[in-house]
């Protein structure tokens, strides 16, 4: 079992679930999100795809908290969903405390879909946990 399936193992009933082909997904405050130190020791094993993966549904996971009842999938456009400063914010804030990466609120805009997000965290995640002293 990889760091991805670990992270996304729940049951039929869990308050996350996979919608249809398990790309886009419905919550509430989901009691199955990981906390900071879980993600953080999912993403210490997990290899750099594994990690991109872990972030998008890290991703996925609190903008539908945020957004609910609104379906969010892979290429769900933030903006499009309804996400406004104030719940942008929000989402970088929560982003920003599991995650431990600085996440400046223009990266909402520049990377405004949960997979490009992702791939952007998954990256400043490694650079800053590298020891380069690099910052998102």
């Amino acid at each position: 079992m990889n760091a991805h399936t670990k992270l996304n193992n729940h049951t039929p009933g869990d308050a996350t679930e996979a919608q249809g082909d398990g790309s886009a997904m419905q919550t509430e405050k989901s009691e199955t999100a990981l906390d900071g130190a879980a993600l953080h020791q999912a993403l210490a094993i997990a290899t750099a795809q594994e990690r991109e993966d872990i972030m998008r549904e890290t991703v996925r996971t609190r903008l539908a908290d945020i957004l609910a009842p609104t379906v969010v999938d892979d290429d769900s456009n933030f903006l499009e969903n309804g996400l406004t400063s104030l719940t942008a914010l929000e989402l970088t804030r929560n982003l920003m405390t599991l995650t431990d990466v600085e996440i400046p609120l223009v990266a909402i805009l520049e990377y405004p879909t949960p997979a490009q997000l992702g791939h952007y965290l998954a990256e400043a995640y490694t650079a800053v946990n590298s020891g380069d002293g690099a910052t998102a």
